[in-house]
């Protein structure tokens, strides 16, 4: 209500008149059908009707779903390579803002694969994981044939494969993050470290990572984000959720059961759940965040 009331009270309408489109834009693009979605989600689509089916899908996906139970936990399984990017985000970072030779020349080389198209890497990477593919030839040629397997055709190895594709790609994104990071720390606390005697390692533990915490806090948040909604493509391109299910995620799982087998109210179901997860997580995130900021 105070808005409200300070909007009345605001003579100059003008400030609000500028966010207008973006708002607009905002509740055209993602409210609208979000709210469409959630209207869906109550319904079962038969014959071009629409007919009311409560709350059958959510208790159908939680209950019954042995696929989508199958594809969260893929998802959960993804997770892994969150500490795996912030690990080596923050250590190629660190060493390339070093004072080095052709430091500039790693800087532009190690952005290349985050320019290259994910379509164009999970062609590049189906090429070198399948069992007739240039790894396991170059693996035979020298002899480690004991090392040849079917790293996209194994329902054991073909979520590892994934990963490292997902790794490969996503990587450049979270290394020029925390360079633009570690550029905005006071080169003054290096100093003083440096006369005090702190070796590499302390600079790490005690000064890098901590004046990084922000970046850090986002960085994570962003790849579970990216973990839950945004690697469909990777997915659909190297294994389409095969074999047997072994790298199904949500998001192939929604898109299943819209196009495949047409079960829209179901799939808006799931879409609904995956929205819901998510913005708990980031809920919880920022307010621990905010807690942890209060303390200090």
């Amino acid at each position: 209500m105070d808005f409200i009331t300070r909007l009345k009270n605001q003579k100059d309408y003008k400030p609000y008149l500028y966010i207008l489109p973006s708002i607009l834009l905002l509740i055209f693009v993602f409210f609208y059908p979000l709210i469409q979605n959630l209207y869906r989600s109550f319904f079962r689509f038969a014959a071009g009707k629409a007919i009311f089916y409560g709350l059958n899908h959510y208790k159908f996906l939680l209950l019954s779903d042995t696929i989508a139970r199958r594809a969260f936990l893929n998802n959960l399984t993804l997770l892994l390579i969150v500490p795996v990017f912030l690990v080596l985000s923050i250590l190629f970072a660190v060493l390339i803002t070093e004072k080095i030779r052709l430091r500039e020349l790693y800087q532009t080389t190690i952005i290349i694969p985050y320019v290259i198209s994910i379509v164009a890497a999970g062609v590049i990477f189906s090429r070198l994981l399948r069992f007739d593919g240039v790894i396991n030839s170059i693996l035979e040629k020298i002899g480690l044939d004991l090392l040849v397997f079917d790293w996209l055709g194994s329902p054991r190895l073909a979520i590892f494969a994934l990963m490292a594709t997902i790794v490969w790609r996503e990587l450049p994104f979270g290394i020029i993050l925390f360079i633009t990071g570690i550029s905005n720390i006071n080169p003054e606390i290096y100093e003083a470290a440096k006369i005090d005697g702190a070796n590499w390692w302390q600079n790490l533990f005690h000064i890098t990572i901590p004046q990084l915490k922000s970046v850090i806090n986002f960085y994570v948040v962003y790849n579970v984000m990216v973990i839950f909604a945004w690697i469909f493509t990777y997915v659909y391109v190297l294994t389409s959720g095969g074999p047997i299910n072994a790298t199904t995620i949500l998001e192939l799982r929604i898109f299943n059961l819209a196009f495949k087998e047409f079960k829209m109210g179901r799939a808006s179901a799931l879409a609904m759940l995956l929205f819901i997860m998510i913005f708990i997580f980031v809920y919880l995130q920022f307010k621990i965040r905010q807690e942890t900021l209060e303390e200090v």
